[in-house]
């Protein structure tokens, strides 16, 4: 009988234990909105997505000035379209005039992959097109960076070195 006390009490004090180490857990300072746009910020990457569309506007370009015909260019679109839908995966970001920009410039930069994926000459109208919304959202990803500044009091880097590899690559 007294062992069986024993036990029960152990039970309940093993319980009082976890439950007290869970509730403590929830229990951490709040971050403010500062730390929260820092830290979505730092876990997406914002500012290597930000580079690699950029990089993959200006492969386009230099695709068509150097005149490795239409594929190539195809190919940095089909990857670009790719890259836009992954980054705006990570949105919502946690200020909402952010995801704003974000969604914008990403939606830009998919459109501005399908008009060039569809262009069938390098004269195309197509690309003229695609150009024109790539620039449009490189200013969008301006503003969105500003914005990640003034909120964050600090600067977000948008270099990339990483190469896709496309092999195989079409989307459209």
């Amino acid at each position: 009988m007294i062992a069986r006390a024993w036990l029960w009490i152990g039970g309940l004090v093993v319980v009082a234990v976890g439950v007290v180490a869970f509730v403590s857990l929830g229990l951490g300072a709040p971050a403010t909105p500062q730390q929260r746009l820092k830290s979505w910020v730092a876990s997406t990457d914002l500012g290597q997505g930000v580079g690699t569309l950029e990089g993959d506007a200006a492969s386009v370009r230099r695709e068509l000035a150097t005149h490795h015909g239409v594929a190539a260019a195809h190919t940095v679109c089909a990857a670009m379209a790719n890259d836009a839908q992954t980054y705006n995966d990570d949105l919502p970001s946690p200020d909402s005039r952010l995801t704003q920009l974000l969604a914008r410039a990403y939606a830009l930069e998919y459109d501005a992959a399908e008009s060039c994926y569809r262009a069938s000459s390098p004269g195309s109208r197509l690309f003229a097109v695609s150009a024109r919304d790539a620039g449009q959202a490189a200013r969008l990803f301006q503003q969105a960076l500003r914005r990640v500044r003034l909120l964050t009091a600090s600067s977000v880097p948008t270099t990339t070195t990483t190469v896709p590899d496309l092999t195989g690559t079409a989307l459209f």
